[in-house]
């Protein structure tokens, strides 16, 4: 009950007075096919849906005008993924299933994607590292530390943390991840970003957001959240449904500005209010399907199937999604310069 009460509030708060663009062209990805940066630019466009919202007081127009403080420097604080949800902790018509080290591994190599495709396509931004952004005390004063799953130093994937399981058994229910030694940030079920991110003020965790603005000195904060999930090929037996067997992946991203910074453009604008809130500036979505094969002969379930026909089409998916969404960021963050 409780959870659906904060999905409720969550819903009602995104919607009002929301401006979306982009994200609405359907169109068909390609995992094998080489993406350049140029291509990448042109889809971003039309793949990834931009929001924003108007906060309590001011308007985004005045509030990131030319007269007030660029975002120049800005660090990622919370990324959390949502890797193969399971009821109740068993098997399916998923077919693959990770243990949760390997989910960890997993959003720790979607982070390095992230953080790599800042430096590759977007230098002229001052992209602040998690591995810094964990060093200052304020990030360790609010949430929890995410537990450590993989108990080693190791970043790859081995076939001991993926695997075919049949169906009915036995496996892991932990689905929400963040990288090892980053804090946990979500409330009861809800993922942090459900709280925090969207094109909306937010009061959530609104604190954490600003001491970390504050010893870090970052003009803005970005917050990630990615989902992935694949099925086999079946018919749902009560709606008739045909599902083809397929790779999901969406990643949501919000940037956003912490209530000290919020206070400091207001009054530049004349307007003595200070709400006790954080705002987003831009929030960024998109999702894409793939093709996938992964139900195939006894003899051909092993690692190695897992690796071409799952984990290079997921991994290459991600990588283009990501960077198509840090080519749209980039080009907001620029408007405020």
């Amino acid at each position: 009950m409780i959870r659906i009460f904060f999905f409720l509030l969550i819903i009602s708060s995104c919607s009002l007075g929301t401006l979306t663009k982009g994200g609405e062209k359907s169109y068909l990805y390609n995992s094998k096919d080489i993406y350049s940066s140029e291509k990448l630019r042109v889809l971003s466009a039309d793949v990834i849906q931009t929001s924003d919202r108007d906060p309590p007081f001011g308007k985004l127009v005045d509030l990131f005008g030319s007269h007030q403080l660029p975002l120049k420097r800005v660090g990622i604080v919370i990324f959390e993924s949502n890797i193969q949800p399971t009821r109740g902790g068993l098997s399916g018509r998923n077919l693959i299933y990770l243990s949760e080290a390997g989910k960890q591994i997993l959003t720790e190599n979607f982070l390095h994607i992230w953080e790599e495709s800042f430096s590759v396509l977007s230098p002229e931004v001052d992209i602040y590292p998690v591995s810094k952004v964990k060093n200052h005390p304020s990030f360790r004063k609010y949430g929890k530390i995410q537990k450590n799953y993989i108990n080693s130093s190791r970043s790859t994937i081995a076939p001991g943390d993926i695997f075919y399981v049949e169906s009915g058994k036995e496996t892991t229910s932990t689905t929400l991840l963040n990288p090892r030694d980053t804090q946990d940030m979500s409330f009861l079920l809800a993922p942090s970003y459900d709280l925090m991110g969207g094109p909306k003020w937010s009061e959530h965790q609104k604190h954490f957001l600003n001491d970390v603005a504050k010893d870090a000195k970052l003009d803005a904060l970005i917050i990630v959240h990615s989902e992935t999930s694949w099925t086999k090929n079946h018919m749902d037996k009560h709606s008739g449904e045909h599902h083809p067997e397929e790779l999901k992946i969406k990643i949501k991203s919000s940037t956003l500005l912490p209530l000290h910074h919020y206070h400091d453009r207001l009054e530049k604008m004349g307007i003595k209010e200070k709400p006790n809130v954080s705002l987003c500036y831009k929030s960024y979505e998109t999702e894409i399907k793939i093709p996938i094969l992964i139900s195939v002969p006894e003899e051909l379930k092993n690692f190695d199937t897992i690796d071409y026909e799952l984990l290079g089409p997921m991994l290459k998916g991600y990588k283009d999604l990501t960077q198509m969404m840090i080519i749209r960021m980039t080009d907001d963050l620029k408007k405020t310069w």
